[in-house]
């Protein structure tokens, strides 16, 4: 029992793969095989230069203007103070919250008198109708001999039903002339995972399509993206345990836009948000451009800084310890250069500190544990 316990989690990251398998394969096999024959375009496209001293130069020299900038202004910033304290150098002064608008109320009540109690059904057939968002589901799945309408109609009662979670039993109770048994040849068929990325995404553009600019504002280029739980039976290998929740469930991460659009939604292997953050930011596959990702305290890391910062896109978190941050040096001497930031700015690693980092590497406890092994990364 303790083995089928911990296998679960060795399958998630892998440490455990199955020969031959799909989802759960040796994870070498990720790897693109051609990266190296295609390493110019591949640096290409992400605009980074094939030099790693004009890389490491750019970025000391980008650090060096921001931590320029924030000394210059900080007597100007009410509501950020560094200074030497036990608590911690870095202090925010909380922002008072923004009036809200005139109208703002009176929009609401009105829109509340027109449309107080508009059924979910309905709404989601005026989506699917405006958008045509269910015309390619046949192509997607090979074909078929349902009639387009009737295969529309289905899919809308399966997508209610599972949205709602009502089921679909439930769904075949009402005044259409479509049977149980239909409706989950139609699910079978039809409804995967595939088809359900595709409708959200033909909802999504026809959304962004159709905003008055006037109304609504330019497109936005930034995300916001948390997770939800969900509760899920145990046997699900995507099943944990998790004490903030209280009880068994998946995670499902959404990418929501500043019009409270969902252009990505995925469900968590573990508790990590920050792969998951990077998925949906690049991979989202809507009109959108995303050049920003706002996350909490669980999405920001190192690596994930990194990672972002490769892939052109702005990694904006809340960080919950800021008072404990520290600031990087560029260059030796910063902390003479900007007096006012000195005493957040972290010293640069020496020559020894080098020496030492390459001849050790950390485990789990971030202590040096072994010798690091010939080509480890």
């Amino acid at each position: 029992m303790a083995t089928f316990q911990a296998l679960p989690d060795q399958l998630r990251c892998k440490e455990i793969w199955v020969a031959g398998a799909g989802r759960w394969r040796n994870p070498d096999e990720d790897l693109p095989a051609d990266f190296e024959s295609r390493r110019a375009e591949h640096y290409a496209e992400l605009r980074k230069p094939r030099d790693p001293q004009a890389f490491c130069d750019a970025l000391r020299q980008e650090v060096s203007d921001a931590l320029a900038e924030l000394d210059a202004r900080l007597p100007g910033l009410q509501w950020l103070q560094i200074a030497e304290r036990k608590s911690g150098a870095i202090k925010l002064s909380p922002i008072e919250a923004a009036p809200e608008p005139r109208d703002l109320r009176r929009i609401k009540n009105e829109v509340a008198r027109r449309w107080s109690a508009v059924p979910l059904i309905d709404v989601l057939k005026e989506a699917i109708l405006r958008t045509g968002c269910l015309e390619k589901v046949a192509a997607l799945t090979g074909g078929g001999h349902l009639d387009g309408q009737v295969l529309a109609e289905r899919l809308m009662l399966l997508i209610y039903a599972y949205g709602t979670n009502c089921g679909i039993r439930s769904v075949t109770s009402g005044a259409h002339p479509h049977t149980e048994e239909e409706l989950r040849y139609v699910r079978r068929r039809y409804l995967n995972a595939e088809v359900a990325r595709m409708v959200a995404i033909e909802i999504v553009n026809a959304t962004f399509a159709a905003r008055d600019a006037g109304l609504w504002g330019v497109g936005s280029t930034a995300v916001a993206s948390d997770s939800t739980h969900f509760r899920a039976w145990d046997q699900n290998l995507f099943t944990e345990w998790h004490s903030r929740y209280g009880g068994r469930g998946v995670l499902v991460y959404w990418h929501v836009e500043r019009g409270s659009v969902v252009v990505h939604s995925q469900t968590l292997a573990s508790a990590s948000e920050g792969a998951a953050m990077v998925e949906g930011a690049i991979r989202h596959g809507t009109t959108m451009k995303v050049e920003g990702n706002y996350v909490d305290s669980h999405g920001q890391s190192e690596i994930g800084f990194g990672i972002t910062r490769l892939l052109n896109v702005e990694l904006l978190p809340r960080i919950k310890q800021i008072n404990h941050a520290r600031l990087y040096q560029a260059e030796p001497g910063d902390t003479a250069r900007y007096s006012r930031l000195a005493s957040a700015l972290k010293p640069p690693w020496s020559t020894s500190t080098r020496s030492c980092c390459r001849t050790f590497w950390p485990n789990r406890s971030g202590r040096p544990c072994s010798p690091r092994p010939t080509g480890a990364a």
